[in-house]
């Protein structure tokens, strides 16, 4: 293959996977009046899927000034929140535009693990996106539409992940080493078990 063949799939393929794992910053318009927009958001759940196997629990607000803020919270503690601001498009479009805000918390500091990750804040936005899209269009959920921001969180955090593994393996052989050590000097000064 040519190499100028080769550079001009490259761009293509980029520029069609890197709006999939971005945020939508200028927001959508969908076609419901501000009203019924506020209407069915003041209902939605935060995403599913997205937040692993113990979602966080979640409380909506609709703010009366065109937010709706989803605030999520575990074992009391704020995580984050979500906002959706809505804007009318004319008598019967509205634009919806996603904010992610993490919160301070007692025991970790949210809004910065998602500054040290934007991957993983943008995997977030996409998700809530993906929700509000599915609400006001009166579909499914297609968790398919973000799975290439997943993709991109998971290989930008492999590093994380694989020092993970390897810390909980060390602390594995360490505790196995010290339990035949234990059962050396329990079987030389002969006690049994």
């Amino acid at each position: 293959m040519k190499p100028l063949y080769v550079a001009g799939f490259l761009v293509a393929g980029i520029s069609i996977y890197l709006p999939a794992i971005l945020p939508n910053t200028e927001g959508a318009v969908y076609r419901v009046s501000i009203a019924q927009a506020r209407q069915s958001l003041s209902r939605a759940e935060l995403p599913p899927l997205v937040f692993g196997s113990e979602p966080p629990d979640v409380q909506v607000r609709d703010t009366g000034n065109s937010q709706i803020v989803w605030i999520a919270r575990r074992e009391g503690e704020e995580l984050f929140r979500f906002t959706a601001q809505l804007k009318a498009e004319g008598d019967s479009a509205t634009r919806v535009k996603v904010k992610l805000e993490g919160a301070k918390g007692r025991t970790v500091n949210y809004a910065q693990k998602l500054a040290e990750h934007p991957e993983i804040r943008n995997m977030y936005i996409i998700a809530m996106e993906e929700q509000v899209a599915a609400t006001l269009e009166r579909r499914p959920f297609e968790i398919a539409r973000v799975y290439p921001a997943m993709t991109a969180a998971t290989v930008a955090n492999m590093g994380a992940l694989r020092s993970s593994l390897d810390q909980a393996a060390a602390a594995s052989e360490q505790a196995a080493r010290k339990n035949i050590e234990k059962a050396y000097r329990d079987e030389a000064a002969g006690l049994r078990r």
